[in-house]
């Protein structure tokens, strides 16, 4: 009879640890889920996907990268692969600096960061621009707002680094520069190219990317420009690197999913590191992070008081030392319910090994918890057993 009993009791005992082990992995996979849906952008429904690569969050820098034999290559795939997604508009912005390689006696309005610097024996001011596509331009009415000169025709977007390129200035240009003034700069910090003014902004005209709005009065405008078979190996990879992160943008959900796609098939067949969109999910049944973490305590609780009723009834004997049975308790109770928690996280990590701070965070809950729980039913079979009674 007390052996069908105590088979009874650790049969319900191993039910509960099931049962903790059910918990933890709610309450760690709704702490995924919510990381995750915390990095969604906020207009899911429309809006453009700055393209970023991860190579130096992954510790291999995008430099090394760069030094593979066979980076340009990669390189050339990844930009064909942006260009031909189907009903889906690659903008390619970047906001290099234009490094004017004169002396610059516009304010400081002009500058992104220090003017009239000396650099290797050479003065050199750092002014704002952005370079952009024609079909960024087309979106966004920008040839339509020109006050004075002309807007770039289609052939300025065929430019290479080895003939003139055609800048579009703000507004407030006009007072620094006239039309058709030759510009030198240090595209890239890489490489020396002329550019001539052909025209000058409407004032307070601006582009907007991603929701936001930029006032361009105080930027110089260029159009992307193409490689060249003169440039030399170092620019067509920094200028490639560049052309591969501009924009995707996305009109409705739907889109935004087949973007993200899109972006994993690039990162599939060519190996290129980009940020992959994070995409909606959601947790088990739907739960808050607040229900899940509610389940797992009350999961971890329920072992806790098997745990202890278990080794209540089957190894404290009277006559032990005050010592001996607190220390027993606390091993016990910590041992199994410790040994349960991390059968559930070893499960976690096998089935998300990207994701191993999420369960650290759940490890660190999960220590408090036990520690408190644990060391309360300790004290209190402690007592029981000071008063005599059979724990």
């Amino acid at each position: 009879m007390v052996f069908n009993k105590n088979i009874k009791n650790y049969l319900v005992f191993l039910l509960i640890m099931f049962i903790f082990v059910f918990g933890s992995s709610v309450y760690s996979y709704g702490l995924l889920i919510e990381r995750n849906n915390s990095v969604i952008p906020q207009n899911y429904d429309q809006g453009d996907w700055l393209l970023s690569d991860n190579y130096d969050r992954k510790g291999h820098s995008y430099e090394n990268f760069l030094r593979e034999k066979n980076s340009l290559e990669t390189l050339q795939q990844v930009y064909q692969h942006l260009l031909n997604i189907k009903n889906i508009d690659y903008y390619e912005i970047s906001n290099q600096n234009f490094i004017y390689n004169k002396r610059f006696n516009g304010s400081k309005n002009f500058i992104n960061g220090e003017g009239n610097q000396k650099v290797n024996g050479m003065l050199i001011t750092p002014l704002k621009s952005i370079q952009v596509s024609e079909l960024y331009v087309k979106k966004q009415n920008l040839n339509l707002k020109v006050h004075s000169g002309s807007f770039f025709d289609q052939s300025a977007y065929k430019k290479t680094s080895r003939q003139i390129i055609p800048v579009v200035a703000g507004a407030n240009y006009q007072h620094i520069f006239k039309l058709n003034s030759i510009l030198e700069n240090s595209y890239l910090a890489t490489q020396n190219i002329r550019c001539k003014i052909i025209g000058f902004l409407d004032k307070n005209t601006t582009a907007s990317i991603d929701g936001e709005n930029i006032n361009l009065d105080n930027y110089l405008i260029m159009p992307s420009i193409k490689l060249s078979t003169g440039d030399t190996l170092e620019f067509k990879k920094i200028l490639l690197s560049d052309k591969c992160e501009g924009y995707l943008h996305y009109n409705n959900k739907k889109e935004y999913h087949e973007m993200a796609r899109q972006i994993k098939k690039i990162v599939k067949e060519t190996g290129y590191e980009y940020i992959i969109p994070p995409e909606i999910k959601y947790n088990l049944y739907h739960l808050s992070i607040a229900q899940t973490l509610l389940i797992f305590l009350l999961s971890a609780l329920a072992l806790m008081l098997a745990v202890r009723k278990l080794y209540r009834e089957s190894f404290i004997k009277p006559g032990n030392y005050l010592m001996q049975v607190t220390i027993k308790h606390l091993s016990v109770y910590f041992g199994w319910l410790f040994s349960a928690y991390l059968i559930s996280q070893i499960i976690l990590l096998g089935l998300y090994p990207n994701h191993r701070n999420i369960f650290i965070r759940t490890r660190l809950t999960t220590v408090i918890f036990f520690l408190s729980v644990g060391s309360f039913l300790t004290l209190l079979s402690v007592i029981r057993w000071k008063k005599g009674e059979k724990i």
